[in-house]
């Protein structure tokens, strides 16, 4: 089982959204660049102690280039149109079911400065490609 954040990340890439290591992460928001996207797990729902199936959670924030509130939130925009409705399909060995935003692009407001900032909330639902004691479905 692959993290689900590089999952996530892999799509985000293949949309266009940003580049890996340049203005797309996984884990953590870096100071630098200023326009940079993230993906990071943020919990979830417990995973099914019967079936292989997990329900884990994403957040991706969207910070851009100092005082581009505008730029930033067509970002998040364009977060939001790669992922929401993402088709059923297996990534990384793992068959991604649903892709499901949580709320809408929520505004953070600014940081220290002056970078726009949003964040995405995702739950997914998965089907792990193996586990030890839970039956596939």
């Amino acid at each position: 089982m692959t993290d689900y954040a590089v999952g996530m990340k892999d799509i985000l890439v293949t949309a266009g959204v940003g580049v890996f290591g340049t203005t797309l992460f996984v884990g953590k928001l870096p100071r630098k660049p200023d326009a940079a996207v993230s993906v990071m797990q943020s919990g979830g729902k417990a995973a099914n102690p019967k079936w292989l199936l997990d329900r884990p959670s994403m957040q991706v924030m969207v910070r851009g280039n100092k005082n581009d509130y505008p730029g930033t939130y067509s970002k998040a925009v364009a977060v939001k149109n790669a992922l929401l409705g993402f088709p059923s399909q297996v990534i990384n060995s793992d068959r991604w079911v649903q892709v499901n935003m949580l709320g809408d692009i929520m505004n953070l407001g600014f940081d220290e400065e002056d970078r726009a900032l949003f964040t995405l909330n995702w739950e997914l639902i998965i089907e792990p490609a193996t586990g030890t004691y839970r039956t596939a479905l």
